[in-house]
Protein backbone atom coordinates (compact mmCIF):
# COMPACT_ATOMS: atom_id res chain seq x y z
CA UNK A 1 0.00 0.00 0.00
CA UNK A 2 1.09 3.58 -0.53
CA UNK A 3 2.56 5.45 2.46
CA UNK A 4 1.11 8.94 2.07
CA UNK A 5 3.13 10.40 4.93
CA UNK A 6 6.38 9.41 3.22
CA UNK A 7 5.12 10.83 -0.07
CA UNK A 8 4.23 14.13 1.66
CA UNK A 9 7.81 14.35 2.90
CA UNK A 10 9.43 13.50 -0.43
CA UNK A 11 7.02 15.26 -2.82
CA UNK A 12 5.17 18.09 -1.03
CA UNK A 13 4.13 19.88 -4.23
CA UNK A 14 2.99 16.67 -5.86
CA UNK A 15 0.88 15.80 -2.83
CA UNK A 16 -0.81 19.19 -2.99
CA UNK A 17 -1.80 18.38 -6.57
CA UNK A 18 -3.03 14.93 -5.46
CA UNK A 19 -5.05 16.49 -2.62
CA UNK A 20 -6.56 18.98 -5.08
CA UNK A 21 -7.52 16.18 -7.47
CA UNK A 22 -9.09 14.19 -4.64
CA UNK A 23 -11.11 17.25 -3.58
CA UNK A 24 -12.18 17.77 -7.21
CA UNK A 25 -13.31 14.15 -7.53
CA UNK A 26 -15.18 14.21 -4.21
CA UNK A 27 -16.90 17.51 -5.00
CA UNK A 28 -17.87 16.23 -8.46
CA UNK A 29 -19.36 13.06 -6.96
CA UNK A 30 -21.25 15.06 -4.33
CA UNK A 31 -22.56 17.38 -7.05
CA UNK A 32 -23.76 14.41 -9.07
CA UNK A 33 -25.47 12.95 -6.01
CA UNK A 34 -27.13 16.30 -5.34
CA UNK A 35 -28.29 16.87 -8.93
CA UNK A 36 -29.19 13.29 -9.94
CA UNK A 37 -32.66 13.24 -8.31
CA UNK A 38 -33.71 16.08 -10.63
CA UNK A 39 -32.87 13.94 -13.66
CA UNK A 40 -34.41 10.73 -12.30
CA UNK A 41 -37.68 12.39 -11.33
CA UNK A 42 -37.81 14.46 -14.51
CA UNK A 43 -37.65 17.78 -12.69
CA UNK A 44 -36.04 20.85 -14.05
CA UNK A 45 -32.63 22.03 -12.89
CA UNK A 46 -34.30 25.41 -12.36
CA UNK A 47 -35.46 24.10 -8.97
CA UNK A 48 -31.81 23.90 -7.95
CA UNK A 49 -31.20 27.43 -9.20
CA UNK A 50 -34.25 28.62 -7.28
CA UNK A 51 -32.92 27.02 -4.09
CA UNK A 52 -29.58 28.79 -4.35
CA UNK A 53 -31.12 32.13 -5.31
CA UNK A 54 -33.91 32.18 -2.72
CA UNK A 55 -35.45 34.70 -2.20
CA UNK A 56 -35.23 36.03 -5.72
CA UNK A 57 -33.85 39.54 -6.16
CA UNK A 58 -33.07 40.17 -2.51
CA UNK A 59 -30.48 42.60 -3.86
CA UNK A 60 -32.04 43.91 -7.09
CA UNK A 61 -30.16 44.10 -10.34
CA UNK A 62 -27.85 45.88 -11.23
CA UNK A 63 -26.78 46.42 -7.59
CA UNK A 64 -26.08 42.73 -7.08
CA UNK A 65 -23.26 42.97 -9.63
CA UNK A 66 -21.28 45.03 -7.12
CA UNK A 67 -20.34 41.69 -5.56
CA UNK A 68 -18.28 40.92 -8.65
CA UNK A 69 -15.66 43.34 -7.31
CA UNK A 70 -15.17 41.34 -4.10
CA UNK A 71 -14.38 38.06 -5.85
CA UNK A 72 -11.11 39.18 -7.53
CA UNK A 73 -10.19 41.26 -4.45
CA UNK A 74 -10.41 38.10 -2.31
CA UNK A 75 -8.49 36.10 -4.90
CA UNK A 76 -5.72 38.73 -5.10
CA UNK A 77 -5.49 38.79 -1.30
CA UNK A 78 -5.02 35.00 -1.27
CA UNK A 79 -2.38 35.18 -4.01
CA UNK A 80 -0.54 38.01 -2.24
CA UNK A 81 -0.53 36.14 1.09
CA UNK A 82 0.72 32.94 -0.55
CA UNK A 83 3.45 34.85 -2.38
CA UNK A 84 4.60 36.45 0.87
CA UNK A 85 4.61 33.10 2.66
CA UNK A 86 6.50 31.29 -0.10
CA UNK A 87 9.02 33.87 -1.28
CA UNK A 88 9.47 36.42 1.48
CA UNK A 89 8.74 34.26 4.52
CA UNK A 90 10.51 31.24 3.00
CA UNK A 91 7.77 28.98 4.34
CA UNK A 92 7.57 25.85 2.21
CA UNK A 93 4.42 24.37 0.78
CA UNK A 94 4.27 21.61 3.38
CA UNK A 95 4.48 24.06 6.30
CA UNK A 96 1.65 26.20 4.93
CA UNK A 97 -1.00 23.55 5.38
CA UNK A 98 -3.45 24.38 8.16
CA UNK A 99 -2.36 23.48 11.69
CA UNK A 100 1.26 22.71 10.76
CA UNK A 101 4.07 24.11 12.90
CA UNK A 102 5.59 26.97 10.88
CA UNK A 103 9.32 27.54 10.59
CA UNK A 104 9.12 31.32 11.01
CA UNK A 105 6.62 34.09 11.72
CA UNK A 106 5.72 36.30 8.75
CA UNK A 107 4.83 39.90 9.66
CA UNK A 108 5.01 41.63 6.26
CA UNK A 109 2.72 42.02 3.26
CA UNK A 110 -0.95 41.42 3.98
CA UNK A 111 -0.02 40.15 7.44
CA UNK A 112 0.62 43.79 8.44
CA UNK A 113 -3.12 44.41 8.10
CA UNK A 114 -4.78 41.10 8.98
CA UNK A 115 -3.65 37.98 10.82
CA UNK A 116 -5.58 35.69 8.48
CA UNK A 117 -5.39 37.06 4.92
CA UNK A 118 -6.03 33.70 3.23
CA UNK A 119 -9.19 33.04 5.23
CA UNK A 120 -10.25 36.68 4.74
CA UNK A 121 -9.75 36.32 0.98
CA UNK A 122 -11.92 33.20 0.93
CA UNK A 123 -14.65 34.98 2.89
CA UNK A 124 -14.49 38.03 0.59
CA UNK A 125 -14.93 35.76 -2.42
CA UNK A 126 -17.89 34.05 -0.75
CA UNK A 127 -19.40 37.42 0.18
CA UNK A 128 -19.09 38.51 -3.44
CA UNK A 129 -20.89 35.35 -4.50
CA UNK A 130 -23.64 35.96 -1.93
CA UNK A 131 -24.15 39.50 -3.25
CA UNK A 132 -24.13 38.46 -6.91
CA UNK A 133 -26.59 35.63 -6.33
CA UNK A 134 -28.47 37.71 -3.73
CA UNK A 135 -29.25 34.53 -1.89
CA UNK A 136 -30.07 33.76 1.71
CA UNK A 137 -29.01 30.13 1.23
CA UNK A 138 -25.50 31.09 0.09
CA UNK A 139 -25.35 33.62 2.95
CA UNK A 140 -25.98 30.77 5.39
CA UNK A 141 -23.25 28.73 3.67
CA UNK A 142 -20.86 31.67 4.03
CA UNK A 143 -21.70 31.97 7.73
CA UNK A 144 -21.07 28.24 8.13
CA UNK A 145 -17.66 28.59 6.45
CA UNK A 146 -16.86 31.56 8.73
CA UNK A 147 -17.74 29.51 11.82
CA UNK A 148 -15.58 26.61 10.63
CA UNK A 149 -12.65 28.96 9.93
CA UNK A 150 -13.00 30.69 13.29
CA UNK A 151 -13.71 27.74 15.57
CA UNK A 152 -11.65 25.00 13.93
CA UNK A 153 -8.74 26.39 11.94
CA UNK A 154 -7.93 29.80 13.43
CA UNK A 155 -8.36 28.72 17.03
CA UNK A 156 -5.96 25.78 16.66
CA UNK A 157 -3.49 27.73 14.50
CA UNK A 158 -3.27 30.54 17.06
CA UNK A 159 -2.51 28.01 19.82
CA UNK A 160 0.27 26.50 17.67
CA UNK A 161 1.70 29.94 16.85
CA UNK A 162 1.70 30.99 20.51
CA UNK A 163 3.52 27.81 21.46
CA UNK A 164 6.09 28.24 18.68
CA UNK A 165 6.78 31.98 18.83
CA UNK A 166 5.60 33.03 22.31
CA UNK A 167 5.84 36.77 23.04
CA UNK A 168 6.62 37.67 19.43
CA UNK A 169 3.29 36.25 18.29
CA UNK A 170 1.40 37.77 21.25
CA UNK A 171 2.80 41.21 20.32
CA UNK A 172 1.70 40.58 16.72
CA UNK A 173 -1.80 39.63 17.98
CA UNK A 174 -2.01 42.86 19.96
CA UNK A 175 -0.91 45.00 16.99
CA UNK A 176 -2.84 43.35 14.15
CA UNK A 177 -6.54 42.54 14.19
CA UNK A 178 -7.81 39.14 13.15
CA UNK A 179 -9.78 40.30 10.10
CA UNK A 180 -9.35 44.04 9.35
Amino acid sequence: MVDFEEMKERYPRGMIVVQGLVMLIVSTLLSLILISPFYFFDNSIEIMVDIFTFPADLIPQPYNFSGIVLIPVGLLLIIWANYVLLHIGKIGLRNREPMQKPSNLVLVGPFKYTRNPIYLGCLLMLLGTVIVWSSVVTAFLMILVYIIFRRVFIKKEEIILEEEFGDEYRDFKNRVRRWF
